[in-house]
């Protein structure tokens, strides 16, 4: 399947380069400010992209014990234009129990990175992985386990969900340092699908996509990779990929927690 159009993205506005333009860093758009005490499972991913120690938010993920998140496979990849593999500890840390993307919190060393098997970076099918901490994290209120959904479970079509996380607000605008939140809807995965089609992107079952299509600009968008979608309470999706931020007729691509039960309770357990 052919990719129509291409864009240009700058990553960590540090470089830029071409990536097909279904497959975009993603990605709260429309969102409003939030407290970590409202979502205290969240955590930040900081990468330090140039080997300078540099650390900066990148990505987020999700406490599920005191030494293990789950994130999106896609954070953790080789880049060519630094040369580097980010599936490698010393490129990272853990930021947790802060609100704010830039102070606050208690920073973390990261042992080991165990992005899926299976992850495809051309179509970002299986985009999940687990993330091991150095130092267990200190569970109280700004810094709790999640909760994720059973296994095989599915959400029906304009089921309410949120977003959380400190992506970019606005279209091709900074990041937020406060945390954001935003409330979209499951949309019907056939839809999705057909849309996608149309640039050549895959909709697997693995996959959940969840927007607006009656409005522009209710998504998710750079810097919210491998963050919560939340419904009542539990984890359904992480935020995975989307053509540009916010299109009505392109939902943004979750992974779809549900399909990944087994899968995150095994390597949890191989992973202390």
């Amino acid at each position: 399947m052919g990719v129509t159009k291409w864009i240009i993205i700058c990553f960590l506005g540090l470089w830029c380069y071409n990536v097909n333009a279904h497959y975009p860093f993603l990605r709260v758009l429309n969102g409003s400010p939030t407290t970590i005490q409202q979502y205290p499972i969240l955590a930040q991913l900081l990468l330090d992209a140039w080997g300078n120690q540099q650390f900066v938010q990148h990505c987020a993920g999700v406490i599920l014990t005191s030494r293990h998140l789950i994130s999106a496979a896609h954070c953790f990849q080789y880049n060519k234009d630094t040369g580097r593999n980010y599936s490698i500890p010393q490129y990272w840390k853990v930021r947790v129990g802060s609100t704010y993307r830039t102070r606050g919190g208690v920073l973390h060393k990261v042992k080991s990175i165990i992005p899926h098997y299976g992850f495809d970076k051309r179509y970002y099918t299986n985009d999940i992985s687990v993330v091991v901490v150095a130092k267990k994290f200190t569970i109280g209120n700004l810094i709790r386990q999640g909760t994720i959904i059973k296994p095989e479970s599915e959400l029906s079509p304009n089921s309410v969900c949120t977003l959380v996380g400190w992506g970019s607000t606005e279209r091709d605008g900074p990041q937020p340092d406060q945390l954001q939140q935003t409330m979209m809807l499951v949309i019907d995965q056939g839809y999705c699908k057909s849309q996608y089609q149309t640039i050549g992107a895959i909709i697997a079952d693995s996959m959940l996509c969840a927007g607006r299509t009656d409005v522009d600009g209710v998504d998710g968008c750079f810097g919210d990779s491998g963050g919560p979608l939340i419904y009542k309470g539990v984890v359904v999706g992480l935020v995975s990929f989307g053509y540009a931020c916010g299109l009505k007729y392109y939902p943004g691509v979750y992974t779809k927690v549900s399909h990944y039960t087994d899968w995150i309770v095994k390597t949890i357990s191989y992973n202390k």
